[in-house]
């Protein structure tokens, strides 16, 4: 109830916005087409909170609902985000215009409120994109990681992985599945999930059948993100048990770590939990150093040691431990990139990419799925990375 509310209320804010900066909107037919729309909009999000028709399972039919329903929001928060300059300079000069002599226009030659007067329409081209790009699937994105002193039996050894996969309302068990098919197709020796399976436990079941079609010669190896916490935890715990009770090739990782040998070399792959610290920075350091200090124990010398965290910030520790490659996600990439460059880089220290400290490597994924279909310039993707001696 609390997202309708939200929802609600960016709503009214954008027609608020409208009202004010394109009063012919809120005028005759086309106040009727946007209030008439609008409603359409709110009902598609809320029939199915309330009634739990289509909640779970989209029908094919209410598939184009539900992708205008989020064209139509997003567009709204994008009409509210970008007001405030071009409301500022409407007020600005109607003041001018009331100081001017009588007869002088100076409207005309406010090219920038007239601009402003354009934001509706850029709004809903952006948002359309997005949407667009954001519902087009995955692509594969296969990466090199050179590592020094890398032992010559892992020169080549092959590791797939996915991410914020984010099973529920956009995301279906069967886009999971293409997934890791995708992986099982290209032959990778281990594949990985990186947190934020999933967002509706009522697809726990097909969602862990999917995971558990994993061919890879080493299993799949997961750990868990802020969703799983969020969405559902012991639901999760209890599908991931499950799997492992059936013999399924398919291990949860929490602060731990799982050793497998691959051409007579030992590989430590240490997984660690995600810091549910709410709002503190330093309770979930706190949180990070005792994951540290538990799943980093009993490494040997001879191991080579790969970590997998949700947060890709966990890095410095795990570089600090000696794991040579780091995997995460979390981010998406911030779903909006121009030219390569997310658009709210900002946010995360690490938010998308490659990053490398000394010998020790990261990898951020932008994310295999998402929890709302709107990315430009970050498309979803599965890793193909391929590790290389140098």
């Amino acid at each position: 109830m609390g997202r309708l509310l939200v929802l609600l209320f960016v709503y009214l804010g954008a027609y608020l916005v409208l009202r004010r900066m394109v009063p012919a909107l809120t005028r005759g037919w086309r106040h009727g087409v946007l209030l008439g729309l609008s409603v359409f909009a709110f009902a598609a999000w809320t029939v199915p909170a309330v009634t739990g028709y289509g909640l779970h399972h989209t029908p094919p039919a209410l598939v184009p609902v539900k992708l205008f329903a989020v064209v139509w929001s997003i567009a709204a928060l994008l009409v509210m985000l970008m007001a405030p300059p071009f409301l500022f300079l409407k007020v600005r000069a109607e003041r001018r215009q009331k100081a001017a002599p009588a007869g002088v226009d100076l409207g005309r030659r406010d090219l920038l409120v007239k601009a402003g007067q354009a934001m509706p329409v850029f709004a809903m081209g952006a948002s359309a994109v997005g949407v667009v790009s954001g519902s087009l699937g995955f692509t594969v994105r296969e990466v090199e990681v050179k590592l020094r002193g890398l032992p010559a039996a892992l020169d080549g050894f092959r590791i797939g992985q996915i991410t914020d996969v984010h099973v529920g309302p956009f995301i279906s068990p069967e886009y999971l599945r293409g997934a890791v098919d995708v992986m099982n197709t290209a032959g990778v020796d281990l594949q990985v999930m990186t947190g934020d399976l999933i967002d509706d436990v009522n697809q726990l079941d097909e969602t862990m059948a999917a995971l558990a079609s994993t061919t890879a010669r080493h299993g799949m190896l997961a750990v868990l993100g802020n969703h799983e916490h969020w969405r559902g935890l012991d639901e999760v715990l209890g599908g991931y048990a499950q799997l492992a009770e059936r013999g399924a090739p398919v291990r949860l990782l929490v602060d731990e770590a799982h050793v497998l040998e691959h051409g007579g070399q030992r590989v430590r792959v240490v997984g660690v939990d995600f810091p549910m610290s709410g709002a503190s920075r330093a309770g979930r350091d706190r949180k990070w150093q005792r994951s540290a200090e538990k799943s980093f124990t009993e490494v040997h010398p001879d191991d080579v040691v790969l970590c997998l965290s949700h947060h890709p910030d966990f890095f410095p520790y795990a570089a600090e431990r000696g794991a040579r490659l780091t995997l995460s996600g979390h981010t998406h990439g911030g779903q909006v990139a121009f030219l390569g460059v997310p658009l709210f880089g900002f946010a995360f220290k690490h938010m998308l990419g490659r990053y490398r400290f000394r010998d020790h490597h990261l990898y951020v994924s932008g994310g295999t799925g998402h929890w709302l279909p709107f990315r430009i310039g970050v498309p979803p993707e599965v890793t193909l990375l391929t590790l290389r001696s140098v």
